[in-house]
């Protein structure tokens, strides 16, 4: 299929996708009518936009502060633990006139347009690649019923959302797509970026390491310029996070602020010490066992423990099955976040298992069933998401 094809199928799943999240959070103002309203700002950034609660919804939660620090940037206490790159294209794409209200006190509606298209187009374009990517490495059938399935992905909305994901997805695809053409600097250019849009665009390090180790291992001994070439791209690869830790550690004297200001936030984060996942397990026994089921941390915990149970299965059933790199990849991405004590934002975070996805288009019996399962939990969440109830 040529690229024009392609982009053409993506765009028709695209925007049957988007059109869809639409009518749900539409049809959630009715279904839900009390706004949940557990997190701040939502006067001084969401609704001000004038916008019905169903589009504007999309910038809820982690959404309030990439908007904020696209117009003032690290001024607020603990906003550090948002990574830099994602508000800092919303600021730079913000053409649209700004309005009259007093920005010390509001944020520009201008910023929440720009985001929620920036986040968008941004998808359209991983999708692209995507598709190409997994066209390349199966063939056309898996390549449409992975992209049907990373669409129904039940926290697929973030894509849609005025959240990094989009972007930092975007990036990581086009860090395999370079490595898979041999063009390693500018595929170290691109992990990098995704270093400076998440702390988990820092194990593509590890990635990158895999693949070159794996394609030169035999010339590494006789050819420098491999070597240094290969130098060149690991050092690269960081210094996206590496930039941002030398701009927390100057602007505020701690380097890792962004993880030491995840509590927070919520979500029983820790900085330090590193918490395994066993006690991490054990203390999701603990609350499943002990809280109330009318009490909605019984229902996030067993989402978020369900999830990474999931995960977990999926990493031992694909070993060996896909590219070990993009293995090992998925592994530290799920691991690392449990790191800090919780599964908080595993249900999102479980975004990046995406290499993962073809494998399951060989459950062709269950397949319809995936999907369905998929949709059903998706509406709940999106449902529950525009309207105010933290899910992810």
């Amino acid at each position: 299929m040529d690229n024009k094809k392609i982009f053409t199928t993506v765009l028709k799943y695209f925007l049957s996708w988007r059109i869809i999240l639409f009518a749900i959070a539409y049809l959630a103002t009715y279904y839900i009518s009390k706004f949940g309203n557990t997190f701040p700002y939502v006067d001084r950034v969401l609704t001000i936009t004038n916008l019905p609660n169903w589009i504007w919804g999309f910038g809820n939660f982690d959404g309030v502060h990439y908007l904020c620090l696209a117009q003032n940037g690290y001024s607020a206490v603990y906003t550090q633990a948002f990574f830099p790159l994602y508000p800092l294209l919303i600021k730079l794409f913000n053409i649209f006139p700004k309005g009259n209200l007093d920005l010390s006190l509001y944020t520009d509606p201008s910023f929440f347009y720009v985001g929620i298209i920036l986040s968008n187009l941004l998808f359209i374009f991983s999708l692209f690649l995507l598709y190409k990517l997994w066209n390349k490495e199966y063939n056309d059938k898996i390549s449409k019923l992975s992209v049907i399935l990373l669409l129904t992905f039940p926290t697929a909305f973030y894509f849609g959302s005025i959240y990094s994901e989009s972007l930092f997805i975007f990036l990581v695809i086009l860090t395999f797509w370079f490595t898979n053409k041999n063009l390693f600097i500018l595929a170290g250019i691109f992990a990098a970026l995704a270093s400076a849009t998440k702390i988990q665009g820092s194990l593509l390090f590890v990635y990158l390491l895999i693949e070159l180790i794996q394609r030169y291992k035999d010339q590494l001994l006789t050819r420098t310029d491999l070597v240094k070439k290969g130098i060149i791209t690991l050092a690269i690869s960081v210094t996206g996070s590496v930039s941002y830790m030398f701009y927390l550690w100057k602007s505020f004297g701690n380097p890792i602020y962004f993880l030491t200001s995840q509590p927070a936030f919520g979500a029983a984060r820790s900085a330090i010490p590193v918490v395994t996942l066993p006690q991490v397990f054990y203390r999701y026994f603990k609350i499943l066992t002990t809280v109330n089921l009318g009490n909605i941390t019984f229902w996030n915990s067993l989402l978020e423990l369900t999830f990474t149970i999931i995960l977990l299965i999926a990493l031992i059933y694909s070993f060996k099955k896909i590219k070990f790199s993009y293995w090992i990849f998925v592994l530290l991405a799920v691991i690392m976040p449990t790191l800090t004590g919780t599964l908080s934002s595993m249900p999102r975070y479980a975004l990046l298992a995406f290499p993962l996805i073809p494998l399951v288009t060989r459950f062709q019996r269950a397949f319809k069933y995936i999907i369905i399962a998929q949709l059903v939990l998706g509406i709940i969440l999106l449902s529950l998401f525009v309207r105010g109830y933290w899910v992810a």
